[in-house]
């Protein structure tokens, strides 16, 4: 492949798609203004935050693709030069990930309650995050990609942290979710689509990371560690909105349970039991009726999944006299 291959194609099928998942993204802020969620503050701050970082970013990097595609036309030298839009990603993508992690790592303490955890992933992602500033401040002093190997013993622990503080934060949630299950379907088609979630909340971000940090070591004279590394930061912010809007399809799954009068949520479960008749006694049949309401109040923290378990209703005999 030639030089406008290798560097401008790369670059610009990862500014056409980090500008796909912005339009995504930008969705799910609008539905998330929508849904008149209850939040705390820091919640509504973090999506207003992340909401002008997606929007400037995108905006700088067809910015990027405009100097180098239209104002050097003529003048493809320009293509092994730093400009700013580009060492400017890697800022945004730690600051991007750290507070998605943040996020996502004060759910999976308000789920399982494990508070070692919980300063462990917070202590991993805080390192993350200043080794993010520090590779972008580096990256921001690279005037020409001759310098960019220079980088290597900083961009890839970072992106390697990244990769793990991610996958330790899914597998804590996939755990808890998993010793969580009822034994009742619906319920377990609810908490499958939590699972589902958590899922997601590592794998995508890591493959971007992964990639990005493979064609880095692999050929870092082109740009194609660019075309993966440009739309990091929009990953992040999908699997955080996307966490934030799952709230709603659960309220419609539990609503929707409550009318047709399931298993799990505010239906009537019903005991009935016959025992023994014989001449001289007496049989008592006794039903007793168990109503659960399931109601959202989003100004309240969710409680660990644990402490459910003690609701969960249990057989009992009737009495005969």
């Amino acid at each position: 492949m030639g030089l406008f291959d290798t560097n401008l194609g790369a670059l610009l099928i990862g500014v056409l798609f980090n500008t796909f998942l912005y339009g995504i993204v930008t969705l799910q802020y609008a539905l998330y203004h929508n849904a008149k969620f209850n939040d705390p503050l820091w919640i509504r701050a973090t999506v207003l935050v992340l909401f002008f970082l997606d929007t400037f970013h995108s905006a700088s990097v067809i910015y990027l693709i405009w100097v180098y595609a239209i104002e050097n036309y003529t003048n493809p030298l320009i293509l092994f030069t730093s400009i700013w839009p580009y060492p400017f990603t890697v800022v945004v993508t730690a600051i991007t990930a750290y507070m998605t992690q943040l996020f996502l790592a004060y759910r999976m303490f308000r789920l399982t309650g494990q508070r070692i955890v919980y300063l462990i992933i917070l202590v991993a992602a805080s390192a993350t995050f200043l080794l993010g500033l520090v590779a972008g401040e580096k990256a921001w002093r690279t005037v020409s990609l001759a310098q960019i190997p220079a980088l290597r013993p900083i961009l890839i622990p970072w992106l390697c942290l990244e990769v793990g503080v991610d996958a330790m934060i899914s597998s804590v949630l996939l755990y808890a979710l998993s010793k969580s299950r009822t034994g009742f379907p619906r319920s377990d088609n609810i908490i499958k689509r939590l699972m589902r979630t958590s899922i997601q909340t590592g794998l995508c971000s890591g493959i971007f990371s992964i990639l990005s940090m493979t064609f880095f070591i692999a050929s870092p004279q082109t740009h194609f560690f660019g075309m993966f590394g440009i739309p990091i930061s929009r990953v992040y912010t999908n699997t955080l909105m996307d966490t934030l809007l799952t709230r709603q399809a659960l309220r419609k799954m539990l609503h929707k349970e409550g009318e047709n009068g399931s298993d799990f949520d505010s239906a009537w479960t019903r005991e009935n039991s016959v025992n023994r008749v014989t001449d001289n006694s007496v049989q008592l049949h006794v039903r007793r009726e168990v109503r659960t309401e399931v109601y959202f109040d989003d100004s309240i923290p969710p409680t660990p999944l644990s402490t459910f378990k003690k609701y969960l209703p249990s057989n009992h005999s009737s009495p005969t006299v």
